[in-house]
């Protein structure tokens, strides 16, 4: 899963404040941030797959 924000730099506290929420929920968030694209600002975060969701790995 993906997700991205996109915010102005006068809204980063509220940025920062939903990804400190997500992070809460999925810790294993990866987080990178960029500001290629002024005057926006991006916060883009990915979950890595679980290693085995259906419990199927492994067995023939």
């Amino acid at each position: 899963m993906k997700i991205t924000f996109a915010y102005l730099p006068e809204e980063q506290e509220e940025a920062a404040a939903g990804v400190a929420a997500l992070l809460q929920l999925r810790p294993r968030m990866k987080v990178r941030k960029s500001d290629a694209h002024p005057p926006f600002k991006h916060i883009y975060l990915s979950v890595p797959k679980p290693d085995d969701p259906d419990g199927t790995k492994g067995s023939s």
